[in-house]
């Protein structure tokens, strides 16, 4: 009795179907892998960021470091205590020519350009809540309005970041002052003659931001936002 082929099939097949098998236990194990990594994490998307800043007391926004040239802006961390923004300088102010060659009455934006891709600061919250103290001699900081006062999202290009100081969209509704989308309302409150705060009316995507005082970007306070949440809806 010829039992060859029988055999030459048990051979034939059984690679196959230890094969499926070892596929299907791998790809099992990896899913397993992959979702008990990624636990641990969920519970910090939670934590990473507050919605908002809560407000100090008297005795400690007293405390505020002075700035030598009369303005700082800061928020309070309570692990680290006053974090001051960095005083940034626009390095040039240029136009941008984007789609003029395809629409010939748009007008060129001008942007101004700040070094460096990323702020150092960045606030644990995405409604951060920025003291704003200042001297007699340093006048556009002293004015807490909107007209002077304002939070400017900027974007992020190569090691640089634009802030759009002018409409830039026609020839006939050219003016100064940032893209609406791009300038972030503010609520003010005057805590002294030399503080007050000012704080985004809304959680802040992520991303870099600038406070800038006057209705040019020549210079400004840089931090970001950068949370692992999603910002509320």
């Amino acid at each position: 009795m010829d039992y060859a082929p029988a055999c030459r099939s048990v051979k034939e097949y059984a690679p196959c179907s230890y094969r499926r098998v070892y596929v299907r236990t791998g790809s099992r194990v990896l899913c397993l892998l992959g979702v008990l990594s990624l636990l641990p994490h969920l519970p910090a998307q939670n934590r990473s960021c507050e919605t908002q800043s809560a407000p100090v007391s008297m005795s400690v926004w007293g405390e505020i470091p002075a700035h030598p040239n009369g303005v700082t802006v800061a928020y309070y961390d309570e692990s680290v205590g006053w974090v001051g923004l960095n005083h940034t300088y626009a390095n040039s102010q240029n136009l941008d020519h984007r789609w003029r060659s395809f629409i010939p009455w748009l007008s060129p934006r001008i942007v101004s350009v700040f070094p460096f891709r990323n702020a150092l600061q960045s606030p644990k919250s995405r409604m951060p809540l920025l003291y704003v103290s200042h001297t007699a001699t340093a006048i556009d900081a002293s004015i807490p309005k909107a007209q002077w006062v304002h939070l400017v999202r900027a974007k992020s290009e190569r090691n640089s970041r634009l802030v759009q100081v002018t409409s830039g969209w026609s020839t006939l509704s050219f003016r100064p002052g940032f893209a609406e989308r791009e300038d972030v309302p503010l609520k003010f409150k005057v805590l002294s003659g030399a503080v007050y705060t000012i704080q985004p009316d809304r959680p802040l995507d992520d991303g870099q931001y600038f406070v800038i005082f006057g209705p040019s970007a020549l210079s400004g306070f840089d931090f970001e936002i950068e949370c692992s949440g999603a910002p509320p809806g």
